[in-house]
């Protein structure tokens, strides 16, 4: 079974300042290129990627603005991997700063029509993996760091629908905050 994917990836932090961004995407033994944040905004024609371009390597602070789903100024993907139920995708970061811990995740959500007119912040985000803190204290993008040369890997579910999904990637860092008093 094969479900179309696109791939887009958000540098998360809350609380701190988190600089990164996916440079290449191996969907289903599929090399892509990711957006480059320093080259493709300024291409002319729009390098087709399969992640959405726009934005850059800073922080998203506010966790409510619209800018969480997709980055700032998105702009569409020009192509969608085809990947099979099951199948893993591995993305490939830059480089990433120790003081900046925290968990990975991945979302998809479902979407229908072309994915230029998709509106990310009206698509329903399910989580399919999420990796955080181990049994020693480590945080997951440490690990990406020390042991995974700068990758971190999702399975497609195996018993997924068929269809067309946006795939949402997160390295997520900031302030533990203790909310009791």
């Amino acid at each position: 079974m094969k479900t179309s994917i696109v791939v887009f990836s958000l540098a998360l932090a809350s609380h701190a300042a988190a600089h990164g961004y996916v440079y290449s995407i191996n969907a289903d033994n599929t090399v892509y290129p990711g957006w480059d944040v320093y080259i493709d905004q300024y291409m002319q024609p729009k390098p087709a990627r399969i992640a959405f371009g726009g934005g850059g390597p800073n922080p998203i602070f506010n966790v409510d603005g619209k800018e969480l789903a997709c980055n700032f100024n998105p702009t569409a993907p020009g192509a969608i991997a085809e990947v099979r139920a099951g199948s893993d995708i591995t993305f490939h970061w830059s480089r990433w700063l120790y003081s900046h811990k925290g968990p990975i995740t991945a979302w998809l959500a479902p979407y229908e029509g072309d994915v230029a007119k998709v509106d990310v912040n009206k698509l329903e985000f399910f989580k399919i993996t999420e990796d955080t803190v181990d049994d020693k204290g480590v945080w997951a993008n440490v690990r990406m760091m020390d042991d995974k040369n700068m990758t971190w890997t999702a399975t497609i579910p195996a018993d997924i629908k068929p269809g067309t999904y946006v795939l949402r990637h997160e390295v997520s860092s900031g302030t533990a905050i203790d909310p009791t008093p």
